[in-house]
């Protein structure tokens, strides 16, 4: 059956699919969801990085740098015979420079193999939007480092689609979460673990800005649908990928404590002016004046929540995080919706509720305190 239904709703089923950031939170459900639905992939991360769900999901993995000529050679041999190239690599801390390298390397492969490219980016890239629902089309003034790098990335593709004749196609996913997210909903849901499991009680701030969120699982499926509805017929578009609700901060938030059993305190004032200032001078401060101890502070807890033997390295907070407190982001996603795209996880509640019950169950998280 499994078969029939990859044949009925797959028509390119069969096909070799290339994949970068083969272990990265996106990169991970690329694999397994180009995998499940009847593809040969082949998936690409830095040597030393163990890709474990690629690898369960049947991909054939492959170590190599892509910001040396090396690594990029390697991509562009393993690109041979694919019919599609899925860029999904972005350094782990976010460095423009480091990701055009990157992107270069797979938009040489995907030119060399004459096959589309399909870059994952963020919807990041537009800041903090004028206009909303933010549309592909808003202007792009990233705020943050992420967005700059994805910003920097997707620039440096468009000039290969232009010079190179390369086709491709973009997906900016919202503020991304699900197994295996290291960064933004899942810090914050790490931090708000820890605060459970040693009784702390949390602020939330009152309403606050609109925030989008969008599960891995979703994004994949958006990827897969673009792909096999056929990235020729959309070449040149952006699309954004995000769930069906948008919500005020204080609902996210609240949302968070209730999935891993935290407390709520109250309510803390909150001030558009007054927050971009604050996030402005944490900007300028040096990294070891805020930054430094509180994580620090942050990695003590984590062992100590674990009893010394974590089973991943501990959650870390910096601006971009709070970036998330500045403005109101909320997507349109009318363009993908109609190629029949429909999130499986439409609310961020109902998706922040599983991933903490899933991660409690394989022990990724501290269990709540003993009172709760």
């Amino acid at each position: 059956m499994r078969n029939v239904w990859c044949a009925r709703y797959h028509p390119n089923v069969g096909q070799i699919v290339l994949i970068t950031g083969a272990a990265g939170l996106i990169g991970s459900h690329l694999c397994e969801a180009f995998a499940a639905a009847g593809h040969t992939v082949r998936a690409v991360e830095l040597p030393g990085i163990e890709c474990p769900e690629a690898l369960a999901a049947g991909a054939t993995v492959h170590a190599a740098q892509l910001d040396r000529p090396e690594g990029a050679l390697a991509l562009a041999e393993l690109a041979k015979g694919a019919s599609l190239l899925v860029h999904a690599a972005f350094p782990a801390v976010d460095d423009a420079r480091v990701a055009v390298e990157l992107v270069r390397a797979s938009c040489a492969a995907a030119v060399s193999a004459q096959a589309p490219l399909l870059l994952l980016s963020s919807c990041a890239v537009y800041g903090r939007p004028r206009n909303l629902p933010c549309d592909e089309g808003e202007l792009k003034e990233p705020v943050d480092a992420q967005g700059l790098a994805r910003w920097a990335a997707e620039h440096e593709a468009w000039l290969w689609r232009r010079t190179k004749g390369m086709k491709l196609v973009v997906l900016r996913p919202a503020l991304s979460y699900g197994p295996r997210s290291r960064r933004g909903l899942g810090t914050a849901l790490h931090v708000a673990a820890l605060a459970a499991h040693f009784g702390r009680s949390l602020l939330v701030p009152r309403r606050g800005p609109v925030v989008h969120a969008v599960h891995a699982v979703d994004v994949a499926r958006a990827a897969l649908l673009v792909a096999d509805s056929g990235i020729a017929a959309h070449d040149g578009r952006a699309f954004n990928v995000a769930d069906d609700v948008p919500l005020p901060l204080e609902e996210l938030s609240r949302a968070l404590l209730q999935a891993v059993g935290a407390h709520e305190i109250g309510r803390l004032p909150w001030s558009r002016l007054t927050t971009q200032l604050v996030l402005w001078l944490l900007r300028k401060l040096p990294r070891w004046m805020v930054w430094g101890p509180l994580n620090r502070r942050l990695a003590q807890r984590w062992l100590d929540a674990f009893a010394g033997q974590p089973p991943m390295a501990p959650p870390q907070i910096g601006p971009d995080l709070l970036e998330q407190l500045a403005a109101d982001r909320y997507y349109d996603t009318q363009r993908l919706r109609a190629l029949g795209y429909a999130p499986s996880v439409p609310s961020v509640i109902e998706g922040l509720r599983a991933l903490a019950a899933d991660s409690r169950a394989k022990k990724l998280l501290p269990a709540p305190h003993p009172t709760e």
